[in-house]
């Protein structure tokens, strides 16, 4: 006894106070921590969580739904496996797009959008109609978010990408999906910057500018079949508001519940200056949604007179054929809203 008490105070020093220590408590912590679902392991897709990476709020929030918060009190992930038929329902529980900024497609052959604070990837399984999604939300710091106010990726923005890559792969392998992974992420696809309407060749690319020739920038997101937005904003120097146009697809599709679809029903539709339509787009058990937002200043000129609204319908419409056509879906449905 007089041997071996000082044998198990060495080894619990060992294991409080090493670096191997560390790594077995937190491997151990991970297997059941936010229901063993997270990626935390290095591999071809993602680096690995660092050890110590803070670990709260964990908490189920459905079957087959999970939520936890990692490395701050802000950052937040969801994962969730939407099974065919409860796509709308499930997927009230990942965090919808809200920001002002339209999310862009993270590439790499994922079904998946950043728009700088909010990461989405979805997987689709090749045995089942099922699909994993993950989100990592609120996860820039303050300093990132004062330095990338204006536009542009951080270096956390590429972090939790690959790891919302990895966990949905690792999600999947516990709910005996088989995933279509893309590849691994070296870097998001680039984002532009406000420009001139004539050289727009993102989601604004071919609207009807020449209509209203006050209008001069757009702030547009990069074309990508994989992403789960598409946004197009136009606006003018001599009115205040902008055209907004949108576009969800897939899992950002069935959160119709919130962001710009609320209060609309039916697959097409108008309603004073909002317009919307919807589709049927390959793999997607739910219709693609669009969205379009026409400014009431547009209608008027500086000078007061009254000059009808040219623009706004048929860029809509010009705007969802052309997404329909990038992402090949068919029955697109919209208002009368004339060219």
């Amino acid at each position: 006894m007089a041997v071996l008490v000082p044998v198990l105070v060495a080894g619990w020093i060992w294991w409080r106070e090493s670096d191997t220590g560390a790594r077995w408590r937190f491997e151990d912590a991970m297997d059941s921590f936010c229901g063993g679902l997270l990626a935390h392991r290095a591999g071809p897709l993602f680096e690995g969580l660092p050890v110590g990476t803070m670990l709260e709020n964990d908490r189920r929030l459905r079957q087959d739904a999970w939520a936890c918060g990692l490395q701050s009190r802000r950052l937040q992930v969801v994962v969730a496996r939407l099974r065919e038929g409860e796509e709308e329902r499930v997927a009230r529980v990942v965090p919808d797009f809200r920001g002002k900024r339209s999310p862009a497609p993270v590439g790499g052959g994922w079904q998946g959008s950043s728009d700088g604070d909010l990461t989405v990837i979805v997987v689709g399984c090749r045995n089942s109609e099922d699909r994993i999604a993950v989100s990592v939300n609120s996860y820039r710091s303050r300093e990132e978010q004062d330095e990338h106010r204006l536009g542009g990726w951080a270096d956390s923005d590429l972090f939790w990408a690959r790891f919302a890559t990895a966990t949905a792969v690792e999600a999947a392998g516990r709910w005996d999906c088989e995933p279509r992974a893309g590849e691994a992420l070296t870097a998001l696809p680039p984002v532009p910057a406000a420009e001139p309407v004539g050289q727009a060749d993102g989601a604004c690319a071919g609207l009807p500018f020449a209509r209203d020739q006050r209008l001069d920038t757009v702030h547009e997101t990069p074309p990508g079949r994989g992403g789960l937005m598409e946004g197009c904003t136009v606006t003018s120097a001599d009115f205040d508001g902008s055209y907004v146009f949108r576009a969800r697809f897939g899992l950002a599709a069935a959160q119709r519940s919130g962001g710009d679809f609320t209060g609309r029903s039916g697959d097409a539709g108008a309603d004073g200056s909002r317009l919307w339509g919807s589709a049927r787009c390959p793999g997607d058990a739910v219709r693609s949604t669009f969205t379009g937002y026409l400014p009431p200043e547009a209608r008027t000129a500086p000078d007061g007179r009254a000059t009808g609204e040219r623009f706004g319908p048929p860029a809509f419409r010009a705007f969802a054929e052309r997404a329909v056509a990038r992402h090949g879906c068919t029955d697109l449905k919209l208002p009368p809203t004339g060219r």
